[in-house]
């Protein structure tokens, strides 16, 4: 007999994980699109594109606020509910605001689409990663949050053009068609009675008395605050390159298929590397790449560069998102579905805050700083790392008994 055995091959990731997935898509599609579609809105309701920004600032800063209350209340509830009642409000809101009269009134439809829209990707991705082992929470949550990424690649292109093509209302209606399909496909692939175990109130906050988790979270909004003081505003940074109208939709999936490849690498990286050194090399990348976007116009055939230098930005941008999300739930497994809504919170209170950045460099300095300032909250997101890190060292060493 053979003495040597055999490796046995890596467990298949349970099939839920796609249909979750789904559901991420046809949210992260309506989260990305709306920069796309910016300049449309602005010019039927006469506004200035810095103040069409509301309504990604409005959207974001509801979603920041409201994840986490809603995740403590829906704790308890069967999963499947959790993630049909957020897609059925996505879908109806997206409608409402294809028919909104107003800016006001479309602020107003985007402010309530967040209060319950915030509950999908977290319950998402702590169901997901308690469906698999330890070693496999990379992968998992890499294809969960795979929607997020696909979102750029297909949705928002697609939007952009319909956009562009028919009218921003038009986009709307078809993102509302995205979520019915969403909806149907939760239905149908995610079972019932699948409920977090009882934990108390008190219990499901105690991770915000840890420093390490209070650091963490600050690295997410600083790391997608970089991002979004540019993303926020890249119709107009594209428009200064020559880019516009239905090419810019073909650069918002040159940036997608960055943003896909960058969240599988991060996944695998995650696995292989650990979350730490992932998490550095994608900020420190990030903040390169920005600084090179910065430049990009001033330089001899400055669309290429440009468009080169997007995709790195897109990549590094989307490969720390799966290290992140381990890196949460390794801090405290039980408490999964209330870290992942307070990093979804952070995620798009960086957002938000990018958003509110890039507006404010605009109106002062003009597209062309937008990668500078985005790099400069980028070197505050290493400094957030490296507060982390002692955090975490502190605490180890304060669990070793003294002699």
């Amino acid at each position: 007999m053979n003495s040597r055995s055999t490796p046995a091959a890596a467990p298949r990731l349970p099939s839920i994980l796609y249909w979750l997935a789904f559901g991420t898509f046809a949210l992260a599609t309506d989260a990305f699109l709306i920069a796309g579609l910016l300049p449309g809105i602005a010019r039927e309701f006469a506004i200035h594109p810095g103040t069409a920004g509301y309504l990604l600032m409005g959207f974001a800063l509801t979603y920041a606020v409201a994840a986490p209350v809603a995740a403590t209340i829906t704790g308890r509830w069967d999963r499947r509910l959790v993630l049909l009642l957020s897609l059925a409000v996505f879908v109806a809101g997206c409608i409402a605001a294809a028919l909104a009269p107003g800016f006001e009134a479309l602020l107003a439809i985007r402010i309530a689409m967040a209060l319950f829209t915030c509950l999908f990707t977290p319950a998402a991705s702590a169901l997901g990663a308690s469906l698999v082992p330890a070693e496999q929470r990379g992968r998992a949550l890499a294809l969960v949050a795979m929607g997020l990424t696909v979102g750029p690649a297909v949705g928002v292109p697609l939007g952009t053009f319909i956009g562009e093509t028919f009218d921003w209302r038009t986009a709307f209606l078809a993102d509302a068609a995205l979520g019915a399909i969403a909806l149907a496909a939760v239905a149908f692939g995610v079972p019932r009675g699948i409920r977090p175990p009882a934990i108390p109130l008190r219990q499901r906050l105690a991770p915000l008395g840890q420093g390490t988790i209070v650091h963490a979270l600050l690295v997410t909004v600083a790391w997608v605050a970089g991002s979004y003081t540019l993303y926020t505003y890249l119709a107009p940074y594209m428009a200064n390159l020559g880019v516009a109208g239905g090419t810019f939709a073909l650069v918002l999936a040159l940036f997608g298929a960055g943003a896909f490849i960058g969240n599988l690498a991060g996944g695998w990286a995650t696995d292989r590397y650990g979350a730490p050194r992932v998490l550095v090399a994608g900020v420190g990348g990030l903040a390169l790449s920005l600084v090179g976007l910065a430049a990009a116009p001033s330089l001899p055939h400055a669309l290429p560069v440009a468009l080169a230098l997007l995709t790195i930005w897109s990549v590094l941008g989307f490969v720390g998102l799966p290290a992140r999300q381990s890196r949460l739930i390794a801090h405290a497994p039980a408490a999964a579905p209330l870290l992942m809504a307070l990093n979804m919170s952070a995620i798009y209170l960086g957002m938000a805050t990018g958003a509110a950045l890039g507006g404010l460099t605009i109106a002062h300095f003009g597209t062309g700083e937008l990668g500078l300032a985005g790099a400069a909250v980028e070197l505050v997101a290493l400094l957030f790392l490296a507060a982390e890190r002692r955090a975490m060292r502190g605490a180890r060493t304060a669990m070793v008994p003294a002699e």
